[in-house]
């Protein structure tokens, strides 16, 4: 174990002394290492496999990760009240729902089943805590199901998992995306370490960065018109600079937030 606050140089190094065959961590923390190695093209020639849970795991993470380290992701579904709700099939990139321990409902806003395919609120009915059973409890995340899947498991597949209501950016007609704003691109742009983008309203943005160096009025303009096109709505972009960007007490990190 190691915390996850840990410098990423420090946490390469350590992995490297440890000769892991697996690393388990938060996704943002294995996209800042596969950056890391990237950029100096570190290997870690031990290591065969990365397991992610906790956040939501970006499709470029998945890519990125079998491009610097020749491999793929395990992504894990859980929370604390029920523990785990849906895992990575072996064989495909959706997820199984983990019926032997809960029963999982896709529902839409006026609390009807949502067909596979369409994105709802995520309810929990769980089969196991027999102290205080959660019977239909929102737990404030977005998924979607899917068809059957053909690794003969038998049980309900996740196709999508969006996360929670907070890390969904809010349209003007009032429809929710799961926003990706392609942070590793910004890198191409200026020297920026890390990011946040806050939606303030449904026509503001705040992008929290660290940059070093700060922008010139060329790279702010590039930044600006990179975030607009992964939109496709004009929103009003301000940004601001800080030393750090903390994660919340239990680690985790969202590079985007809707305060709406």
């Amino acid at each position: 174990m190691l915390d996850i606050s840990t410098p990423v140089d420090k946490q390469v190094e350590w992995l490297a002394r440890q000769q892991a065959a697996y690393l388990i961590t938060y996704p943002s923390n294995l996209e800042a290492l596969l950056l890391w190695c990237r950029e100096r093209q570190i290997r870690l020639p031990t290591l065969s496999r990365a397991q992610t849970l906790s956040e939501v795991l970006h499709p470029r993470v998945r890519a990125l990760c079998r491009e610097v380290w020749g491999f793929g992701v395990d992504d894990m579904y859980s929370c604390q009240e029920t523990g785990y709700i849906a895992l990575q099939c072996p064989d495909h990139e959706h997820y199984h729902v983990q019926s032997e321990n809960l029963m999982v409902e896709i529902l839409d806003a006026e609390g009807q089943p949502c067909a596979p395919g369409k994105m709802g609120r995520v309810v929990l009915s769980d089969l196991h805590n027999f102290a205080m059973p959660l019977i239909r409890y929102d737990i404030g995340d977005f998924a979607e199901f899917g068809g059957p899947c053909g690794c003969g498991r038998g049980l309900p597949v996740l196709r999508n998992i969006m996360g929670r209501v907070r890390g969904m950016l809010t349209l003007a007609d009032g429809s929710r995306i799961r926003p990706d704003f392609g942070g590793p691109h910004f890198r191409e742009v200026a020297d920026i370490r890390q990011y946040q983008v806050i939606q303030k309203s449904l026509e503001r943005l705040e992008v929290k960065l660290v940059a070093p160096h700060g922008l010139s009025a060329g790279e702010e303009r590039a930044l600006r018109q990179m975030i607009l096109a992964q939109l496709g709505h004009p929103f009003e972009i301000e940004f601001s600079f800080h030393d750090d960007i903390p994660r919340s007490a239990g680690g985790k990190f969202e590079d985007f937030r809707s305060e709406i």
